[in-house]
């Protein structure tokens, strides 16, 4: 079972990764996983069942580095989920 602040940050990632979908700066779950090394099945799986320890922190990376996600947001709930631009 997991923590539930390590739920907390599961359940913004995929908020992040559903929002991106959504403004299609990604194409979907698919392309998202080739295009950062993550295994799909292990992302779905997760995503089904948010008790399973299958997420990897590195799956936050590309969030943050390629889609301007905040990742104060990411991992505290406190301030908006895109970084505003300097």
């Amino acid at each position: 079972m997991q923590p539930v602040e390590s739920k907390q940050i599961i359940e913004r990632f995929f908020s992040a990764l559903d929002f991106l979908i959504e403004s299609k700066k990604i194409r979907g779950v698919s392309t998202f996983c080739r295009y950062h090394g993550i295994k799909r099945e292990s992302l779905i799986k997760q995503r089904n069942d948010p008790d399973r320890a299958l997420f990897k922190v590195s799956w936050l990376t590309p969030l943050v580095r390629y889609y301007g996600i905040n990742p104060r947001w990411l991992l505290t709930g406190f301030g908006p989920m895109i970084k505003k631009r300097k």
